[in-house]
C-alpha cells in the first residue's frame, strides 16, 4: 500500500505506523483487508480486497463496477474495513463512506501497472456465473497471448476502476495475554477527531 499525503490526525499516523509494522515482521497479505456491505435486502457481505493506496483521508482499492460488491455499495454507501495482522497480533477496524475513484485516477493505475497484471480486469466479469473454472481459465490463456503479442492495447474497462472510502473511524486493537486487550478509537465528529478507550 502506498500513503500520500496523510492527515497529520493521529489515527492516520497510527494506521500508518502499524501496516509498516505489518509488512516488517513479515506479515505477506497485510495491504488485504475485509470490506463487509449491507445490499437492499440488508444481508451482509464480506470479503478481501487488496488496498493499494491511502491518499489523504481514502483507501483506495479497485474493483468489477458490475461485480456484486459494487451492488452492494450503490444500495448502501457505508462500509466497514478490518485488517488482521497476525504477525504483530494487531487488528484495526475502519468504517467509513464509499464512492468511485475518479476515472483519470482509474486510467493512470491501469495504464501504470504491467499489461499482464490487468488480464484479470478486461477478462473476468467478476461475480458472475461461468460453466466452469477451466471456460474461464481458457478465456484467461486467449487473453493472454493477445496481450504478449502486442494485440490488445485498449484502456482500461469501463466496468473497471477505483473505489475510495472516505474514513470516519478507526479502532486499533492488540492483543493481550492476559486478554485484557488493548481498545483505541477515533472517531471523526464534524472535522474533528475524538479520541476514546473500548473496554475488551
Amino acid at each position: 500500500m502506498l500513503f500520500s499525503n496523510l492527515p497529520k490526525d493521529n489515527p492516520f499516523q497510527i494506521f500508518q505506523d502499524y501496516y509498516v509494522r505489518a509488512e516488517d515482521h513479515g506479515d505477506k497479505f497485510a495491504e488485504a483487508g475485509c470490506i463487509s456491505s449491507v445490499d437492499k435486502n440488508n444481508q451482509p457481505h464480506s470479503r478481501f480486497v487488496n488496498f493499494k493506496y491511502f491518499f489523504e483521508d481514502n483507501l483506495i482499492f479497485f474493483s468489477n463496477y458490475k461485480s456484486h460488491k459494487a451492488e452492494n455499495f450503490l444500495a448502501n454507501d457505508k462500509v466497514c474495513i478490518n485488517f488482521w495482522w497476525p504477525n504483530i497480533e494487531v487488528q484495526v477496524r475502519i468504517e467509513g463512506i464509499i464512492s468511485k475513484c475518479e476515472e483519470k485516477f482509474s486510467d493512470k493505475h491501469f495504464q501504470d501497472r504491467k499489461p499482464s497484471k490487468n488480464l484479470a480486469a478486461i477478462v473476468s466479469q467478476q461475480s458472475q456465473k461461468i460453466e466452469s473454472y477451466d471456460l474461464l481459465k481458457q478465456k484467461y490463456e486467449a487473453m493472454k497471448e493477445k496481450v504478449e503479442n502486442g494485440e490488445y492495447t485498449d484502456s482500461r474497462p469501463e466496468n473497471w476502476g477505483g473505489y475510495q472510502i472516505k474514513v470516519h473511524f478507526f479502532e486499533f486493537w492488540e492483543a493481550n495475554d492476559d486478554r485484557l486487550n488493548y481498545r483505541e478509537c477515533y472517531e471523526k465528529n464534524d472535522e474533528s477527531w475524538s479520541k476514546f478507550f473500548l473496554q475488551s
